[in-house]
């Protein structure tokens, strides 16, 4: 892509109203309507800042055939960063009434007539940065980052991130990112034609003087969805796509492959249907098993004491403490597979629970992906022994108590049977008077 046009700040407050609050506040000053994300610290995309979003959205739509339509709109950030995405809480939940969905407010800025220049003056991740490739330019500051790493959590993006990162930087690039789930810099987005300039000075200013810039040279918006000058090699992209699909065949990660086939149907399709594709494998994956799986982890990592789980960059790693409730959730597992080797570490982390050595089941599930070899995709221990069903699970320990003790059930186990195999949950009815904790 070339430069985008050189930016001029100019000044005024002519036709100055703001409308709004909460998360999301709207301003428009000489006809620029600056829509701000403003719920520190990290603008997440929950139900009250996607109804902001929409709202303001509503205001500018219905302005735009008045004297005093808005001639161009700034999305920005009153904080140090842009957004870091969906509530991950909420992310596979259905919509409540009235709310709605990421997918639909960036269709909604990519259709806008007028001039849509999103200001980044940080990072823009996830459903962050799907928002900001909505809109039609992109600013952002030195220090901000830009990425998607819902593989992380086993997803394809959700609200057409895959197919305007397409659009914007080629098959390749955009393979890269998404397979790898890490955000890049600034100047690395701007190369690649993600971002349309790096703005030392006031990014809300730059911002709105190149949406003015725009609107007075009656450029016409140009939605990213869409776009196809990077297409048009098409044997170049599709040998992109066949390259990823061959080292991602057969990978233990099922949505690896579904992202491979969004960016092929970013070529294939026409824009609508290749986004359609692109936000139904985002539902299948959400349906997936592996996702649950994830995202437990993800919340495990963040939720685990730092007693037990150093974080300080690079790969998480047990300490000595963590070291020593991983020997005992191993004790009498070693050399056993599939059921055996589950139901003995849920039995002993029964135990460890019972004895109050940890406090939740799901730290457990923590180090045990990083101490003892389980898988992410499995969840840890006691969240595959809850996919697995816990009353299955208790029922063969019964059959194998007599040969092997490991496998003799502990009263919390089998009171966790009557609360869908939630163990914190049976632990905290207080089911158990007494623990032997092995």
């Amino acid at each position: 892509m070339g430069d985008p046009p050189p930016i001029m700040v100019t000044t005024g407050q002519r036709g100055m109203a703001a409308m709004g609050g909460g998360p999301v506040t709207t301003r428009i000053t000489d006809q620029i309507a600056a829509v701000t994300l403003d719920l520190p610290p990290g603008n997440a995309l929950g139900a009250d800042t996607l109804r902001g979003l929409a709202a303001a959205l509503d205001g500018i739509e219905a302005s735009l055939d008045t004297a005093e339509a808005p001639r161009g709109m700034v999305l920005g950030s009153a904080n140090e960063v842009f957004s870091v995405g969906l509530d991950l809480r909420e992310i596979d939940a259905e919509a409540a009434s009235g709310t709605p969905a990421l997918h639909e407010i960036c269709a909604r800025i990519e259709r806008l007539p007028i001039p849509v220049v999103a200001a980044l003056p940080g990072s823009a991740i996830g459903g962050g940065a799907e928002l900001a490739l909505a809109a039609h330019y992109r600013l952002a500051v030195p220090s901000a980052r830009i990425g998607l790493p819902d593989i992380v959590l086993g997803l394809p993006p959700g609200a057409g991130g895959g197919q305007r990162l397409a659009a914007l930087c080629g098959a390749e690039t955009a393979l890269d990112m998404l397979l790898r789930g890490r955000p890049i810099t600034a100047q690395m987005a701007r190369q690649a034609g993600l971002i349309d300039g790096v703005v030392e000075e006031d990014i809300d200013a730059s911002a709105r003087a190149l949406a003015a810039q725009l609107a007075a040279a009656g450029i016409r918006p140009r939605p990213v969805a869409g776009r196809r000058e990077l297409m048009v090699d098409g044997m170049a992209w599709l040998d992109a796509v066949q390259r990823r699909r061959r080292a991602t065949d057969g990978a233990p990660l099922r949505s690896a492959s579904r992202v491979v086939d969004c960016i092929e149907a970013a070529l294939l399709l026409p824009a609508a249907s290749a986004l359609r594709f692109e936000r139904t494998a985002h539902l299948d994956a959400l349906a997936d098993p592996q996702f649950a799986a994830l995202r437990h982890v993800y919340f495990a990592e963040r939720r685990i004491s730092p007693s037990l789980l150093e974080r300080d960059g690079g790969t998480p790693a047990p300490t000595a403490q963590g070291r020593s409730l991983l020997a005992a959730l191993g004790r009498g597992g070693e050399g056993l597979e599939g059921e055996m080797r589950l139901a003995a570490a849920v039995a002993q982390g029964a135990r460890l629970l019972a004895a109050g050595r940890v406090a939740r089941s799901a730290d457990l599930d923590a180090l045990a992906v990083h101490g003892l070899g389980w898988s992410r995709l499995s969840g840890g221990p006691f969240h595959a022994a809850r996919s697995f069903g816990m009353a299955e699970l208790v029922a063969m320990m019964e059959d194998w108590a007599g040969a092997n003790p490991v496998f003799e059930v502990p009263p919390l186990l089998r009171a966790s049977v009557d609360t869908d195999g939630d163990l914190d949950a049976a632990l905290r009815r207080g089911r158990v008077a007494e623990i032997k904790t092995g």
